[in-house]
C-alpha cells in the first residue's frame, strides 16, 4: 500500500494526547469503530490542506475480505506529521 497513510497513524497520534481512561474501557472493535467515526468528522475542519483528505477508504466501506486483513481505514495519500498532528488535534475536538 505505497502511498497511503493508515487511519492508525492518525489514532496513535490522537490516543498519546488524551488521558481520557473511557478508551481502555472499550474492546478493540468498538475503540477502531470509535475512532474512525472522529477522525472521519474531523477531516472537514483542516482547512486548506495540501493532500486530498476526502480521498480515503474507510474500515466500513471495505467488503468483509478485505476487513479480516486491514486492521484499518487509509488515506490514499502519504501525510506529513504536520498533517497527522492537526488531524489528531481536530480528533480531539470531535
Amino acid at each position: 500500500m505505497e502511498g497511503t497513510t493508515p487511519f492508525s497513524v492518525v489514532y496513535d497520534s490522537f490516543l498519546s494526547k488524551i488521558v481520557d481512561d473511557m478508551y481502555m474501557e472499550l474492546n478493540e472493535k468498538d475503540t477502531y469503530n470509535l475512532l474512525e467515526e472522529l477522525l472521519l468528522s474531523s477531516i472537514p475542519k483542516f482547512e486548506f490542506p495540501r493532500v486530498d483528505l476526502f480521498n480515503y477508504v474507510a474500515k466500513r466501506d471495505l467488503d468483509k475480505k478485505e476487513s479480516k486483513k486491514l486492521e484499518t481505514g487509509y488515506f490514499n495519500v502519504v501525510l506529513n506529521s504536520e498533517e497527522i498532528n492537526i488531524l489528531a488535534t481536530y480528533m480531539i475536538v470531535e
